[in-house]
């Protein structure tokens, strides 16, 4: 997603970015919102089970409807929308035959505005999203089988926008969606993900830069391009991973079991120090991630608590959206366990460093003196995995925290006595 988004900041030019813009036009930039977002997949492909003969039977699929919850914020003064999308449980239209569903874990996508976004006007636009998504199916012993594959998803659709609502309506679609199964422990099958969704979307927009360059802000800003000073910061905000690799222990021993299964969603809590006239940022976070494989009565269990020290650098700010990069060390104490009908057969524990990568981007409205900002990072250890009986567990997942509220203290106490 990142390339995509600096061809973007390519096409838009980056002349000036240093430049002191005007303010009207750098407020404009971005704009936040939050609501619900509903995927409705219809004309689902058959797929198949074990019937009571132990012989591969057709088995139809109902449509069912997703709901998601929505962040995000339209960009480049309304050409370009990126969002995250919460998904919950699925509902199906009606009851299958045989227990099954299609989960999707969390969208994050964008939407393209060749026209920007009007108020009180319908604007097309082209989307990208991409996604885990999980296939359930349980057989006639009640015993769970799943599935977990990122895809693209393409489509395209129509927006309005009013000072308050952002809504959207769109069709989309899963290139290469047919997959295989595993019926038992040892048979398999072909089935599919969902081919076509309607998407509906209604959001309320958010304004967080009135009095974002206020005269005590100024003086606050000006004060913080002088010194490294106040910039002791807290943050918190929810987290997805998204693995990268195969695990040959479990595509070679175990291969029914869900090889690229996502950790739960869990938190990052961090804790910093942002060198503001240097634009560079020291942090520790912590993120505890619990990923979880079962099928067919065998089960297992990774978790991870995972501490990281970080050091990165702002790479400039174009009309308050201000990317970072740098490396960290991330210390791991992981667990592994596994149970194969009802029997512990393994309980391992591992403790190890490795070396990460972040990336990510700010959104600022008031250049260096916000007291409070919304951060997104994306983190990626290329070395970590486990090694059992001669084989890898790749934990080496890219982890998105999409939405990180940032705190400064500091600047919160100066911002009072300037005023």
């Amino acid at each position: 997603m990142e390339k995509i988004l600096a061809i973007i900041l390519t096409f838009l030019g980056f002349e000036g970015m240093a430049q002191d813009f005007d303010l009207k036009r750098r407020y404009s930039f971005a704009k936040s919102y939050f609501g619900v977002d509903f995927n409705y997949f219809h004309n689902l492909q058959k797929t198949a089970f074990l019937n009571g003969q132990n012989q591969i039977q057709a088995l139809d699929r109902n449509n069912f409807i997703t709901p998601a919850i929505n962040f995000g914020a339209t960009h480049f003064w309304g050409h370009a929308d990126f969002f995250v999308s919460v998904a919950t449980s699925s509902i199906k239209i009606k009851t299958d035959d045989i227990d099954n569903s299609i989960r999707f874990r969390a969208i994050t996508g964008m939407r393209i505005f060749p026209l920007a976004l009007k108020e009180n006007t319908i604007r097309p636009y082209l989307s990208y999203k991409f996604a885990p998504i999980r296939l359930n199916q349980s057989n006639l012993l009640g015993e769970n089988y799943r599935r977990t594959q990122v895809k693209s998803i393409l489509g395209a659709g129509i927006a309005y926008q009013t000072p308050k609502v952002y809504a959207y309506l769109g069709y989309e679609f899963i290139p290469d969606n047919e997959t295989n199964i595993h019926l038992s422990r040892t048979q398999t099958a072909t089935s599919s993900f969902p081919k076509g969704i309607i998407n509906l979307g209604i959001n309320y927009s958010i304004e967080f830069t009135n009095g974002s360059y206020s005269p005590t802000v100024q003086r606050l800003d000006s004060l913080l391009r002088r010194k490294n000073t106040l910039g002791l910061f807290f943050g918190i905000g929810p987290s997805s991973a998204f693995p990268t690799q195969n695990s040959s222990y479990i595509t070679d021993l175990y291969p029914f079991l869900d090889d690229r299964t996502m950790p739960n969603v869990f938190p990052e809590i961090t804790a910093g120090y942002h060198f503001s006239k240097d634009e560079f940022a020291v942090s520790a976070n912590f993120r505890p991630m619990r990923q979880e494989r079962d099928a067919f009565a065998f089960s297992q269990s990774v978790r991870r608590n995972s501490f990281g020290l970080e050091a990165y650098k702002f790479l400039f700010d174009y009309h308050g959206f201000v990317p970072f990069l740098g490396a960290g060390l991330q210390f791991e104490d992981i667990s592994l366990i596994e149970m194969d009908n009802g029997v512990k057969i393994t309980n391992d524990r591992f403790a190890l460093a490795t070396p990460s990568l972040i990336f990510g981007w700010d959104i600022r409205p008031s250049k260096r003196a916000d007291i409070w900002l919304l951060r997104t990072n994306l983190r990626y250890s290329p070395f970590l995995e486990l090694e059992k009986n001669s084989k890898k567990i790749s934990l080496q997942h890219l982890e998105f925290n999409f939405i990180q509220l940032v705190i400064y203290p500091q600047k919160i106490k100066k911002y009072k006595e300037l005023r």
